[in-house]
């Protein structure tokens, strides 16, 4: 089996873009350089600048940003939609770092589809990690529309024959893409650093200092952006009623987005919480630890992050039960699952989450499959089969 020394990993984001994307690859890039990997990072860049720019981490590790732009916010699962000025800059930069292996994020993007149909590559492996399914329509149950189902049939299709091997997230992503093509298909979960987390659960009450929250109180998180597809206008009616309905609970919400200006204005007036932006990276364990229960009342998911972090922080965990959710919280006993991302339902299952056993018993072996030590083996080895097959 060939021995991989050099990957480009092609993103729409990366830090310091929030969500999944960006994370999972900041962990990926980094870890790779830990095993001895140089790592080429090619990612989309939101922004003014007249030109792509480069960032040399360190010896094993460069940044390339692409200037990008973003032609359309509507619907608004679109406003992250970027569309990079691809150049033969890029190209360049590619073919001189020489890869054995180009590992591309999302099949949604432009900058995936680019790269993988440029024919000056079309000799070095390919990998696709698909981080999500239906994803268009935010106000259809699961991101569905008949647009994406035109693409899914036409363009996916064809992008796929250029792909050597496709990472799928959960078992249920797996299935959906196996629709699509007859490529090789691999489960490999997202992921976080199951140690940090593990031997600071201890700290709960520390944590809660360092942050200013009460020492008292239930803590109930709501962490992700601030937009419709996540839930957070009905997890904020709902703190708003459960705060004048019971004593001994507090609610936070961190993150931003479209809906920020409403969150606040509602803990302001009515909830007994606080918001807060984005969490530095390296603190985000902190604020998992010092709560008691994590909601992510989404309407649709590809395998949140968030959720391995309430986990592996071992949280009470109130969540919509659709397809992806399900398939990561099976055998995780300290949860709650919602029919649908509602008030309703939502206020129903935090206050059920109140009455679960906080101290359950959790089996840290089953939790294991998520952590990153795990994980980069599992893609270092395909790297290494792919690149050994083409």
């Amino acid at each position: 089996m060939r021995c991989v020394k050099k990957v480009s990993i092609v993103t729409p984001f990366y830090p310091p873009d929030p969500g999944g994307i960006a994370v999972h690859v900041h962990e990926l890039a980094n870890r790779l350089t830990k095993l001895g990997v140089r790592c080429q990072v090619i990612s989309c860049f939101k922004g003014f600048c007249s030109s792509s720019f480069h960032e040399k981490v360190n010896e094993k590790l460069e940044v390339i940003r692409v200037v990008s732009a973003t032609p359309i916010h509507f619907p608004e699962t679109m406003k992250s939609f970027r569309i990079p000025f691809y150049s033969t800059l890029i190209r360049d930069e590619l073919l001189s770092f020489d890869p054995d292996v180009i590992h591309l994020h999302g099949h949604h993007y432009p900058i995936s589809w680019l790269i993988a149909f440029d024919q000056k590559m079309k000799n070095i492996p390919k990998i696709l990690t698909m981080h999500g399914m239906y994803a268009l329509n935010p106000y259809q149950e699961g991101g569905k529309s008949v647009v994406e189902g035109i693409f899914n049939q036409s363009l996916l299709r064809v992008l796929l024959k250029k792909i050597n091997g496709i990472i799928a997230l959960t078992p249920t992503m797996a299935k959906y893409i196996s629709k699509y093509t007859d490529r090789p298909i691999f489960v490999i979960p997202n992921g976080v650093d199951l140690e940090l987390f593990q031997k600071n659960l201890k700290k709960k009450y520390e944590y809660r200092n360092e942050f200013d929250l009460p020492q008292d109180k239930k803590i109930v998180l709501f962490r992700g952006r601030f937009n419709y597809v996540k839930g957070i206008v009905e997890y904020t009616y709902v703190a708003a009623l459960l705060s004048r309905l019971r004593k001994g609970l507090y609610f936070l919400a961190v993150g931003d987005g479209s809906y920020s200006q409403f969150v606040k204005e509602m803990f302001e007036k009515y909830i007994d919480g606080c918001v807060m932006s984005w969490t530095p990276y390296e603190h985000l364990h902190k604020l998992y630890i010092a709560s008691d229960i994590y909601v992510l009342p989404s309407k649709w998911e590809a395998l949140p992050i968030t959720l391995i972090e309430a986990m592996a922080s071992e949280l009470v965990i109130v969540a919509t039960g659709i397809s992806t959710i399900v398939d990561v919280l099976r055998d995780y006993p300290k949860k709650v699952l919602i029919e649908r991302s509602t008030v309703r339902d939502l206020f129903n299952g935090i206050k059920k989450a109140l009455l679960l056993n906080q101290y359950d018993y959790i089996d840290r072996n089953k939790l294991y499959k998520y952590d990153w030590k795990q994980i980069i083996g599992k893609i270092y080895r395909l790297y290494c089969i792919v690149s050994s097959r083409c």
